[in-house]
């Protein structure tokens, strides 16, 4: 049933669900096999003497000893997920399921940290350890140190009284030496809600996942998209999240019937049910590293009554969805989880390399981001701009920058259904930024189940020889990193493109806002001068011309000119070549698309230095003069 308009006004934000990591580390441990006898329940295999045990260790603080930043439903949660999980006990996948549940005043670094050395290290290395984690989080300004909250803990006694996350993890390491499966679900503040009386401590929000280190079989779910609020529902008695994870844990999220729960199927059943349950306030997402895991099993029956909908004033995403086609991509925004102004620039650098890695592979046909931009400024989210460009999978994500080390995680949408159907993540120096955002490019090829010939794999994972700096003036000097960009105009459904001849004309090739068939077509005198004018765009390159650059453009901002200086200064002996040009024309000029590979001696590093951007860029008429409008 719908929400009414009072009852609107009971959905308030909080904490309490904003951050929820759900990794799994495995060494080869085999999941039950199960069968099918005609339409019965699933069998199990396994004895049930050789199946593991599920031990969890469930916290929640809602009731602090400071007052005011108390929760509603975090020790629920941590009540209810263990109600949840012990039902798993003596099933088809688990021996038994044991639980240890903490709940506000019980809250202590100690009894947490307690919990998991004697409680949770009594596991044996073939059963499964779980940590559910609800409450607060925050971060020490002075130090940059982040902190889950216990009872005690507040924005003054947080060195004393709070859960370093470091420790944590330390504290997960030493499990892992025993328990070859352990999941952890960390239930923390996203929203910035938390109020804390000392100027030291900053409600923390992304920050606390990324202190979880990464392993083989790591399952990350989050329960908002960065900068989202997570919403607590009185009328449901949980965070959002909480209870569509309970709800899939019911059997509600067993897409495919066979009584086994994945991993990915409890994630996609919360992605799709999160937004409704908010309004569309809040949007999970997740990652992963490794194989999809069996989790839980669950019971169907014939005769169950439907379960009654939950409150929500959201309309399920059913509007009309055009063809999609198979193996289109679009490489969208790459959030900066810590918000830090220094390295905002870096989720446009990730956008502009993933998307120039991926036009490679020649069955991908890859949509450019200024493309999708223009169609998403006329007021559509993500999806539906998707679905009416046919674009069938979308490509995000996050990353942090925290001292020298960068890590970037990325996820692949399902442009139809909006579920994550998979993701990775690479980490390392900022120094090794080409070879990590090359590595991850592969493992999606691979997640995407895409076959890469030799010939694109080297070329994917050819040296670079540069730094990343030098990277981020190219992508200044293009407009791409510079947010004075002009907006490009946007193109009418009747404009044919022309591919130039020698173009390549793979799969690959780029359409513009509508997909269509890519035909060879003679030149037009249009595509003459959009030749000559890439051709005197190349050579002003080479010839370090900025002013001759400068006029090619309708607007060239100030930091636009810097950042083109910069680069030519650091780039000795600089050759440009302008590749696979695709042109389009639109009702305001064309839209070229092409590849440019810049070669050069780096004065930084004084090596032989190679780099390449996939671009699109709107050319217009001013004076009887071609010009760029603006944009990629």
């Amino acid at each position: 049933m719908r929400m009414t308009a009072r009852r609107r006004k009971l959905v308030v934000s909080s904490c309490v669900v904003a951050s929820v990591v759900v990794a799994l580390w495995w060494r080869g441990v085999s999941v039950p096999t199960r069968e099918r006898r005609g339409d019965a329940a699933p069998v199990e295999n396994t004895p049930a003497a050789n199946r593991p045990t599920l031990w969890l260790l469930a916290i929640g603080v809602s009731r602090y000893k400071e007052a005011d930043i108390a929760l509603q439903f975090a020790d629920a949660d941590a009540r209810a997920m263990a109600a949840a999980l012990e039902q798993q006990g003596r099933g088809p996948i688990y021996r038994e399921a044991k639980t240890l549940v903490l709940t506000n005043e019980e809250v202590t670094r100690e009894s947490i940290l307690g919990g998991i050395e004697r409680f949770l290290g009594q596991a044996g290395p073939d059963d499964v350890a779980a940590i559910f984690l609800a409450g607060h989080g925050a971060q020490d300004r002075a130090t940059g140190t982040y902190y889950f909250l216990p009872y005690p803990a507040n924005g003054s006694n947080l060195l004393t009284d709070g859960l370093r996350m470091s420790d944590f993890d330390e504290m997960i390491r030493v499990l892992r030496r025993n328990v070859r499966r352990v999941v952890v679900m960390l239930d923390t503040c996203h929203s910035g809600a938390l109020r804390l009386a000392s100027a030291r401590a900053v409600a923390s929000a992304d920050d606390l996942a990324v202190q979880v280190s990464l392993a083989e079989g790591l399952f990350l779910l989050a329960a908002t998209k960065p900068g989202e609020d997570s919403t607590e529902t009185p009328e449901l008695a949980h965070g959002a999240f909480t209870y569509s994870l309970l709800q899939g844990l019911s059997g509600d999220a067993d897409a495919d019937g066979d009584g086994l729960l994945s991993v990915s199927e409890l994630f996609g059943y919360v992605a799709s049910h999160v937004p409704r349950l908010t309004e569309g306030r809040q949007h999970p997402y997740h990652k992963s590293e490794g194989t999809d895991l069996a989790f839980a099993a669950v019971t169907h029956s014939a005769e169950a009554a439907e379960p009654a909908p939950p409150p929500s004033t959201v309309r399920p995403l059913n509007e009309p969805v055009a063809t999609l086609i198979p193996n289109a991509i679009a490489v969208m925004e790459f959030r900066n989880l810590r918000r830090d102004a220094e390295h905002e620039w870096i989720g446009q650098a990730l956008r502009a390399a993933l998307d120039t890695e991926l036009t490679k592979v020649r069955v991908l046909r890859v949509l450019s981001p200024d493309l999708i931009d223009r169609k998403r400024a006329e007021g559509l989210d993500d999806l539906r701009t998707a679905r009416q460009l046919g674009i069938s999978k979308l490509l995000t994500g996050t990353f942090a920058v925290i001292g020298e080390t960068i890590r970037i995680d990325a996820s692949i949408v399902d442009a139809a259904s909006g579920v994550h159907q998979g993701s990775d993540s690479v980490q390392g120096q900022m120094a090794e930024f080409f070879d990590l955002e090359k590595k991850l490019v592969l493992n999606i090829l691979r997640r995407l189940t895409i076959d890469v010939s030799p010939s694109e794999k080297e070329s994917i994972e050819a040296e670079t020889n540069t730094t990343v700096n030098a990277y981020r003036l190219l992508l200044q000097a293009e407009g791409l990193a510079d947010e004075s960009a002009v907006p490009t105009p946007k193109r009418t459904a009747s404009g044919a493109r022309t591919k130039s001849r020698g173009a390549k004309l793979g799969p690959q090739s780029r359409s513009d806002s509508f997909w269509g068939v890519a035909h060879a077509q003679e030149p037009t005198d249009t595509d003459a001068e959009v030749h000559q004018f890439l051709e005197a765009y190349r050579r002003a390159h080479e010839q370090k011309d900025v002013d001759a650059l400068a006029k090619m453009y309708v607007t060239f901002s100030a930091r636009q000119r810097d950042g083109l200086r910069a680069y030519l200064d650091n780039a000795d002996q600089l050759t440009v070549a302008v590749e696979d040009v695709t042109i389009t024309p639109t009702d305001t000029g064309v839209t070229v698309s092409f590849t440019r590979r810049d070669r050069f001696i780096d004065k930084a590093t004084g090596k032989p230095a190679r780099l390449e951007v996939h671009l699109t860029k709107t050319l217009v008429r001013e004076d009887g003069a071609w010009k760029i409008a603006g944009g990629r």
